[in-house]
C-alpha cells in the first residue's frame, strides 16, 4: 500500500491511502456470430451447337378429271290380270287362276266360298290394305 501526503497553503495535511487494484475475470458474453460471405464467381463457357438444314421438295401432282356423260333411254311394260269369280260361268279358256286361298279352321276363305268377315285379304275392289 502506498501513501503519501498532500500539503495544501493553508490547510492541514488530509492522509490520503491508495490501495492496489484488484481484477477479477468474469465469464465471458458470447453474441451471435457476424456472417461476412465472400462469393468468388468461376465462369466456364460451353460451346452449343444448333445445325440447320434446309431440304428442297418440288412435288408433281397429277389432277385426274373424271367425266361421267349420261344417256337416257325409255320402255314401257304391258302386264295383263285375270281374275275368276265365284260360282256361276265357268273359267274362260286361257284365264289365270290366282292362288288357292289359305285354309282357316278346316274352311276356305275368300270370296264365295265362306264367311266374308274372317278374310284376311280382299280379292274385291276397294281398300286392299296396301300401304302407299
Amino acid at each position: 500500500m502506498h501513501c503519501h501526503k498532500p500539503m495544501h497553503h493553508c490547510q492541514q495535511p488530509v492522509n490520503m491511502c491508495q490501495k492496489p487494484t484488484t481484477t477479477k475475470v468474469m465469464p465471458a458474453v458470447v453474441h451471435p456470430t457476424k456472417q461476412n460471405i465472400v462469393e468468388k464467381t468461376c465462369e466456364y463457357i460451353v460451346p452449343e451447337i444448333h445445325p440447320t438444314h434446309t431440304t428442297n421438295v418440288t412435288n408433281h401432282v397429277y389432277k385426274h378429271v373424271h367425266s361421267f356423260p349420261h344417256t337416257t333411254s325409255n320402255q314401257q311394260t304391258i302386264s295383263n290380270q285375270q281374275f275368276a269369280s265365284g260360282p256361276g260361268p265357268g273359267p274362260v279358256a286361257g284365264a289365270m287362276m290366282p292362288p288357292r286361298p289359305p285354309m282357316y279352321g278346316g274352311q276356305m276363305m275368300a270370296p264365295g266360298y265362306g264367311a266374308q268377315a274372317q278374310m284376311p285379304w280382299n280379292m274385291g275392289g276397294g281398300n286392299c290394305n296396301c300401304k302407299k
